[in-house]
């Protein structure tokens, strides 16, 4: 592990600390505004806030796990329980959202005597600056620390801003119209969102350990490869990206004229991975598959002095995210 990758490492879990004192901070302002009103919409948000505690946690052991060096058990490195810690995450979320829409549903029926509406509105608004803010950090550093735990902890304390907001809302109108019916319609509103929000997040967290294929990563990966090209690389193909939590693995195959000699080709291979490297971060890694080239591959070859060129050079064919994903077919064969 380089130092690079431990100082990532370092600052994630700083962060992912950071989120657990965020959420401790929330379920204190939302649980005495709760004590102060009885508001059914703020419970809500004070319920949500208590789940982001636990999958703050869980997040903060995914973040510390997916730093730890590679060992023999985990030779790919820990980072997959990033996704899983981002699934219990957005899972948690759905299960407050139902829990949320049948406490609503009770007190709709049996509506209860809200009271200090002004205070519990003021610590409200509070908790929407604390959430909106730690969750926008949050969703940034994830980002650039490549970490799904962090982005999907920030997420969920962003769209905590938007649940708080909703129970400010659910309060104002009770105090405007002395509806305290309204108080549960807003809950019930929240619920929903909460329950698609969480919905989304899970979905992602699925696609991550699935190393569902990203097109935008594969067209990154094909612009990059483009910008490092150099004569007698061509044809770049079935290419795969293995997520790892804060990194990526790469496979991909390349075709080298079929005279260089092993040095030569693996200096190029040295090339393409330090052109990745710069593009995607330093933990991430390249595994290059070299073929040696065919007389099918002379038409998009644009080395000048080759000695074994059996038809003219046509042109050279841009790499992109389609290109490079494709399987290729020659003398009746096909790589799967």
């Amino acid at each position: 592990m380089t130092e690079q990758e431990i100082a990532d490492g370092k600052t994630a879990i700083g962060w992912a600390g950071f989120a657990v004192a965020a959420s401790v901070t929330l379920v204190v302002i939302k649980v005495t505004a709760f004590m102060l009103t009885g508001s059914s919409a703020i419970l809500s948000d004070a319920l949500e806030s208590v789940i982001n505690i636990v999958t703050s946690g869980f997040a903060l052991y995914a973040v510390w796990l997916s730093a730890q060096p590679r060992d023999m058990e985990h030779p790919y490195g820990h980072g997959k329980i990033e996704y899983l810690s981002a699934a219990v995450e957005g899972a948690l979320v759905t299960v407050a959202g139902i829990a949320i829409l049948l406490i609503s549903a009770y007190r709709i029926a049996h509506p209860p005597e809200l009271e200090s509406l002004e205070v519990g509105g003021l610590l409200t608004l509070v908790s929407v600056v604390v959430s909106l803010g730690a969750g926008m950090a949050l969703v940034k550093a994830g980002r650039r620390l490549e970490s799904p735990s962090l982005e999907a902890d920030g997420v969920h304390l962003r769209s905590d801003a938007v649940t708080s907001i909703g129970a400010l809302v659910g309060v104002g109108l009770v105090f405007l119209t002395g509806h305290v019916v309204m108080d549960a319609v807003v809950a019930m509103v929240l619920s929903v969102w909460l329950m698609v929000d969480g919905g989304r997040v899970v979905r992602r967290a699925i696609g991550g350990i699935l190393d569902e294929a990203s097109p935008e990563l594969l067209s990154q990966i094909g612009q990059t490869l483009e910008e490092a090209r150099e004569p007698g690389w061509s044809s770049p193909h079935h290419t795969k990206v293995h997520r790892l939590g804060q990194a990526i693995h790469i496979d991909l195959h390349m075709v080298f004229p079929r005279f260089w000699s092993l040095e030569l080709t693996h200096d190029a291979t040295v090339k393409l991975e330090r052109a990745i490297r710069a593009r995607f971060g330093q933990r991430t890694e390249l595994m290059i598959h070299m073929e040696a080239c065919r007389p099918d591959a002379c038409k998009e070859c644009d080395l000048e002095e080759c000695p074994i060129r059996t038809s003219p050079f046509l042109q050279r064919p841009a790499w992109d995210g389609e290109s490079i994903r494709r399987t290729r077919r020659h003398d009746g064969e096909v790589h799967e």
